[in-house]
């Protein structure tokens, strides 16, 4: 089995990359998408969603990158002890065998590639399987950031104070107000009677009590 280093580093790094891309919008989705925020309003970054996907999806990384070593792993064991045309033989010899003459065969151009993939049948299989394994497996993962960024929200609904408590330029109200996310255009911002509003950042102003943490404000981390 060859290897282009430079080609598979590069298809590696761009396939994580859209992992930790995809899984950044999917928390932001989850997350803000319980308040009836859309994200697209705040306007992240691509920066900011990698980040957050990394954040959010590392450990789901992980272990997609862990089954892809043992995959491989069992793949080569598959290939190398050539398990594939003692499979093939042993399907073969459950058909009915009606071998017509060779020499009454007409030969298509280039057939012998035809004859390798009879031959590799099994590793064709192996193949799909092992790809249809990984997309299930990051369909999981997706499917466990966006119920975890959910679980997330709820917490905050329970008990906003959690959340860093700021104040808004410009505005008289009195009302206490949380942060919930801010993005590169707009923040998303929630009052102690539970109503969400967009505000610009620059009339964010975060208040010194937030400088003290609380053990509350661990459940954002999680």
């Amino acid at each position: 089995m060859k290897f282009n280093f430079s080609l598979d580093v590069a298809i590696a790094l761009t396939l994580v990359t859209i992992f930790l891309f995809t899984s950044g919008q999917i928390y932001l989705n989850g997350y803000l998408g319980y308040f009836l925020v859309d994200p697209i309003a705040l306007n992240f970054s691509v920066q900011d969603k990698i980040y957050l996907g990394f954040l959010r999806g590392i450990n789901q990384l992980l272990y997609l990158c862990s089954a892809c070593l043992i995959m491989f792993f069992l793949r080569y064991i598959f290939v190398y002890f050539d398990l594939a045309k003692k499979l093939d033989a042993k399907l073969l010899s459950y058909l009915p065998k009606n071998e017509p003459n060779p020499n009454q065969i007409l030969k298509i151009h280039n057939s012998q590639r035809y004859d390798q993939l009879d031959q590799t049948f099994s590793v064709v299989v192996l193949n799909s399987l092992l790809v249809l394994a990984l997309l299930w497996g990051t369909i999981q993962a997706f499917v466990y950031i966006e119920n975890n960024s959910k679980d997330i929200a709820q917490k905050v609904m329970k008990n906003i104070d959690i959340l860093p408590k700021i104040t808004v330029k410009g505005q008289n109200d009195l009302t206490n107000k949380y942060l919930l996310k801010c993005g590169s255009a707009l923040c998303a911002v929630i009052d102690e009677k539970k109503n969400v509003s967009l505000v610009e950042p620059k009339n964010i102003v975060y208040l010194n009590s937030n400088f003290a943490e609380k053990p509350e404000r661990k459940a954002l981390k999680g």
